[in-house]
C-alpha cells in the first residue's frame, strides 16, 4: 500500500534530479568479486600443494580427491566470477547510476576470469600430458 507521504517523497526526489548515491547492482558484483578473490587465493594455494614434477602428477591422475577438490573449487570460482562480471556489466548500463564501481568490478572480474581459467587450462594440459 503506497501512502501519500511515500508518493510525495518519491516525487520530490524525482523533481530534484538527485542522482542515486550508489549502484547497488555493481556493489553486489564487487562483493562477489571479493568472495571470488578469496576463493582464487585458495585455488592457487591448493594448486601449489599438487606434485610439481609432471611424472608424479600423471601417476596421481587417477582422480585423487585433491584433484577433484581443486576442480570443484576452480569451477565454483569461475561461475561466481562470471555472475559478478554480468552484474557489473549490467551496472554499467543502468541509467542515472554511478558507473565507477561497475567499471572497476568489470575489469577485476575479467582479470579473475583469466586467472581462474588459466589455472584450469594448465591443469587440463598437465593431465593430458602435453
Amino acid at each position: 500500500m503506497v501512502t501519500s507521504s511515500d508518493n510525495k517523497a518519491h516525487t520530490e526526489t524525482a523533481e530534484s534530479g538527485a542522482a542515486p548515491v550508489s549502484n547497488t547492482v555493481a556493489v553486489i558484483g564487487l562483493i562477489l568479486i571479493g568472495v571470488a578473490t578469496a576463493m582464487c587465493v585458495l585455488l592457487f594455494a591448493m594448486a601449489r600443494q599438487l606434485p610439481s614434477p609432471i611424472v608424479d602428477f600423471q601417476k596421481a591422475a587417477d582422480g585423487t580427491p585433491a584433484q577433484l577438490r581443486l576442480l570443484i573449487l576452480g569451477c565454483s570460482t569461475a561461475v561466481l566470477v562470471m555472475v559478478a562480471f554480468v552484474l557489473c556489466a549490467v551496472g554499467m548500463f543502468l541509467p542515472n547510476r554511478p558507473r565507477l564501481a561497475a567499471a572497476v568490478g568489470t575489469v577485476l572480474s575479467l582479470l579473475l576470469l583469466l586467472g581462474v581459467f588459466g589455472v584450469l587450462l594448465v591443469g587440463v594440459l598437465m593431465n593430458a600430458g602435453v
